[in-house]
């Protein structure tokens, strides 16, 4: 059974990898790092791209939380921390890849709470900045203003290449 104080643990660290996820898309993905992520802005073909690096390396640091935290009593917070990330991992996985992106089909169904993550995804793909954050994502009222004066949908952009 899990505590109270335990969830703690896999609710900040879920909640921690909003953040870290967005200094990492924000200062590594659009910065040096950019190399890799790239491939996610424009069309590529075939089911893989480079940015798909990403989210390998995370889960190789909760990989390492899980293994580290079964050294013993002291350091077994580390195994709940990777519970945390894979949670966010697999969140991010649904909300991005298969929700917002169709990477793995082109389903057409419809979540209105989704429909805004995805709104506020476009409003990155459509001008390169914010948001960075993907389940908490903050869009600047501009930018949002500025997106509904666009036609264009840069996910459909990505599907024709992938077609």
């Amino acid at each position: 059974m899990v505590t109270a104080p335990e969830l703690l643990v896999v609710v900040g660290a879920f909640l921690g990898m909003e953040g870290i996820s967005y200094l990492a898309h924000r200062f590594l993905m659009h910065g040096p790092g950019m190399g890799w992520h790239r491939s996610h802005h424009v069309p590529t073909e075939g089911a893989f791209e480079k940015n798909d690096l990403y989210p390998l390396t995370a889960s190789s640091l909760a990989i390492s939380a899980f293994a580290l935290g079964t050294w013993g009593p002291q350091v077994r917070p580390l195994v709940l921390v990777g519970v945390g990330m894979t949670l966010y991992g697999l969140s991010y996985l649904f909300v991005h890849e298969v929700y917002i992106h169709r990477r793995l089909g082109s389903g057409t169904w419809k979540v209105r709470v989704l429909e805004r993550l995805k709104e506020a995804h476009r409003v990155h793909h459509l001008f390169g900045g914010e948001p960075y954050g993907m389940l908490l994502p903050v869009v600047p009222r501009a930018l949002r203003e500025r997106a509904a004066a666009s036609t264009r949908d840069p996910f459909a952009e990505r599907a024709r290449v992938s077609a």
